[in-house]
């Protein structure tokens, strides 16, 4: 068996990528750029594609609501 092949690149769990710490400004845009979206679907009458985008914006909430919480737990 080649040993080559065995190695598999050294990868960060997928929400060590994609959460830096501290980033709550884009948090906040991403936050509120799915909101609008949500806002706009709702007046076309498609229900899924709105509901998607809500739950996009209540991901970005949660991760802005911890990075609260973890900075009030430093204090």
């Amino acid at each position: 068996m080649n040993t080559r092949e065995n190695r598999s690149p050294r990868r960060k769990d997928a929400n060590q990528q994609r959460k830096p710490a501290g980033n709550v400004a884009g948090w906040r845009q991403s936050f509120e750029r799915y909101m609008a979206l949500a806002q706009n679907v709702g007046q076309h009458e498609d229900d899924v594609t709105r509901e998607g985008y809500y739950q996009h914006a209540e991901h970005y909430l949660r991760m802005m609501n911890e990075a609260a919480a973890a900075a009030a737990g430093e204090r």
